[in-house]
């Protein structure tokens, strides 16, 4: 594992379980503003996957002639052309394929960015969000630069009220001690400032790891404070490798977790792929395992609100 790139690694391997969806993209208002005055961009390249979904989410799929080998979501990104992995890209390819708009992450070489540059290759660069709030300015960003303005308004809308009226849901409940764990070598999960604490706070709960420098957490840190659920989702291999990260944890058997069987094996698609739909739904999975009571919650059932 290269730890110059840690904490924001792809996962390339089932042992390099990490948070690098989690820990998404917004594209700056900032950044964007470049393009103004200019035409609508018809060919653009997307060099990470979180933000190939975006695109796809609203509705500007035709216009993405390439991405990475990491680009999965939704399907049709898979037959898109190929640039690259998520931390190196094939610069000359890109050339050739002429973009007028390439996407980078944080994770995209930065002497590989500068080159394109010089040949004049318009380059936005993306960073992470820290909250819902922020992952819908980045759909909304993505939609008005892509000319599909509308189209991401009225996702962001709704996703914002539905995730609103969940929240009104498990406000008043007691708040449970949560442990998500999104890594597993090293022990990993999500501070305050990584979006993955967002699923806790929306959720009802309290982030065992929120106040953390970092999302390293040993597992004898995680016996000492004792949660009272534990969450797992483990990027870059199998659902098998979060049950068998279940298994572990099971053999603590004094734990509040375990005693009460409350340790839950999440689908890492779905929760460390932070768009707004897709945070939406994971809080769906989420709550109910936090506050078991509105399992048949209005909100969780129809994103309505009484």
């Amino acid at each position: 594992m290269n730890n110059k790139l840690y904490p924001l690694l792809y996962p390339f391997s089932g042992h390099t379980i990490f948070i690098w969806a989690a820990t998404a993209f917004i594209l700056l208002s900032a950044a964007f503003s470049v393009h103004a005055d200019h035409k609508i961009p018809q060919r653009v390249i997307s060099l990470s996957p979180i933000i190939t979904e975006t695109i796809f989410l609203v509705g500007a799929g035709d216009k993405l002639i390439a991405n990475t080998s990491y680009c999965t979501v939704p399907e049709e990104a898979q037959y898109k052309e190929k640039i690259g992995s998520v931390i190196q890209m094939n610069v000359e390819k890109i050339i050739r394929l002429k973009p007028d708009l390439v996407i980078a992450s944080q994770l995209s070489r930065e002497k590989q960015l500068k080159q394109l540059e010089k040949l004049s290759v318009h380059v936005v660069r993306a960073q992470n969000p820290r909250t819902f709030d922020q992952m819908c300015e980045m759909t909304l960003e993505m939609g008005r630069t892509l000319g599909h303005a509308e189209q991401a308004r009225k996702i962001v809308a709704r996703s914002q009220k539905m995730a609103e009226a969940i929240l009104k849901e498990t406000q008043g409940l007691e708040k449970p001690a949560v442990f998500l764990q999104i890594g597993i070598k090293p022990l990993h999960s999500g501070n305050k400032d990584m979006f993955i604490n967002e699923y806790i706070r929306y959720g009802g709960g309290i982030n065992i790891a929120e106040h953390e420098g970092t999302g390293v957490y040993s597992r004898e840190k995680v016996l000492e404070v004792d949660p009272d659920i534990i969450l797992i989702a483990t990027m870059g291999s199998s659902k098998k490798a979060g049950n068998l990260e279940r298994q572990k944890w099971l053999e603590f058997k004094n734990m509040r977790a375990v005693k009460n069987n409350r340790v839950h094996v999440l689908d890492p698609e779905m929760v460390c792929s932070p768009t707004p739909v897709t945070f939406v739904e994971g809080l769906k999975h989420i709550v109910p395992l936090l506050h078991p009571v509105l399992i048949n919650s209005v909100a969780l059932q129809t994103g309505e609100g009484n």
